[in-house]
């Protein structure tokens, strides 16, 4: 697997722009003497650079790509009125954004190599996309708890089994935690036998107080940095997304690391390409959604980005090649995966509480 750290756009800037866009006429005008064009919206890291390059060259049409490293980002871009033609967003985003009537419907007509794309990975995501009408899988993945075994082995911490090892003062200095609140959240959701997808205000707020107890020994709270704070050993421990686990797996020591889910079990998520509704370059959209849909292009972002494949005429021997390593990977969980489902107006329980950690 090849992988490339890119500079990210803050989602600061990316609302700066989108504000100057709007007042130009659009994210997705054709500015450049009706020169074709194509804006994407996308997680950090997430496509190979190869992939836009062909694609480009194959249909004439130029690419413009935004980046962002989390969910809640989105909305309020495509709320301000920019016009991205393409977003890759996950399976919670895509409900609360149909909520908000902010999609819409794909022409799978323009779309024949969805054909590829998994039917079991399909019939899990129309749970948040009723007929799979708005949505095309991109890839999915899990959550659990990635180590350094040298770096435990010198603070004398035992390897953990349970979220609930990663409240340990112990880990002092040596714990990262996700910044993004429903990966936080699923950490302490899931210890107390929560649902991952919990809208009670108490059950939130008993996982607040936990965070607010951990906070003195949490070493930093971030996403897309995590997986370089554990490849540096700046860090020893931290929750992570399998993908992100694969890239460090690969870069590193392989005989340090191992990868565990946890025993109460964990969230999964699948990411899919969607179209705004208010997309400009519509036609161009659906091309370049059936384009990633292709074998060969999907062989080349797997290979890239590392998590799981949803496109059946692509291999998948190097997802988490660690399952074959005895020691890399331990799953404790009897197979307790849950999808990641929109918590509607409940997420301010999510936000209010991550803000009262951070500010304990």
């Amino acid at each position: 697997m090849k992988k490339t750290l890119k500079m990210f756009v803050s989602f600061a800037l990316i609302l700066s722009m989108a504000l100057s866009m709007v007042s130009c006429g659009g994210a997705g005008a054709n500015g450049d003497g009706g020169k074709k064009e194509l804006f994407i919206l996308n997680f950090g890291d997430y496509m190979a650079e190869e992939a836009i390059e062909v694609f480009e060259k194959e249909t004439g049409i130029r690419v413009h790509q935004d980046v962002f490293e989390a969910n809640e980002e989105v909305i309020p871009v495509i709320e301000s009125g920019t016009k991205y033609d393409v977003i890759c967003i996950s399976d919670y985003c895509i409900e609360r954004m149909l909520d908000r009537d902010l999609l819409q419907p794909i022409d799978k007509s323009k779309v024949p190599n969805l054909s590829n794309i998994n039917k079991d990975k399909l019939n899990l995501l129309s749970a948040c996309d009723p007929g799979n009408a708005y949505a095309v899988p991109y890839f999915c993945g899990s959550m659990g708890i990635f180590f350094n075994k040298t770096k435990l082995d010198q603070i004398n911490v035992p390897y953990p089994k349970s979220w609930k090892d990663l409240f340990n003062p112990a880990l002092k200095g040596e714990l990262i935690m996700q910044s993004s609140v429903r990966d936080l959240y699923t950490v302490a959701l899931k210890m107390h036998g929560f649902s991952v997808n919990s809208v009670n205000k108490e059950e939130l707020d008993i996982c607040t107080e936990d965070f607010i107890k951990q906070k003195p020994y949490v070493q930093a709270y971030m996403t897309d940095q995590v997986k370089e704070k554990m490849l540096s050993g700046e860090a020893a421990i931290a929750p992570l997304t399998s993908g992100d686990v694969q890239y460090v797996y690969l870069e590193g020591g392989q005989d340090e690391y191992c990868f565990i889910v946890p025993e109460e079990g964990t969230q999964m998520f699948i990411d899919a390409w969607c179209i705004p509704k208010n997309a400009v370059n519509v036609d161009s959209a659906h091309m370049f959604i059936d384009y990633m849909c292709r074998e060969d292009v999907a062989k080349l972002n797997a290979e890239y980005v590392g998590y799981e494949t949803v496109n059946d005429k692509t291999p998948d021997e190097d997802f988490l090649f660690m399952k074959q390593i005895p020691g890399a990977y331990v799953d404790y969980s009897n197979g307790n995966f849950e999808l990641e489902r929109d918590v509607a107006d409940a997420i301010r329980y999510y936000t209010d509480g991550y803000n009262r950690i951070k500010a304990s």
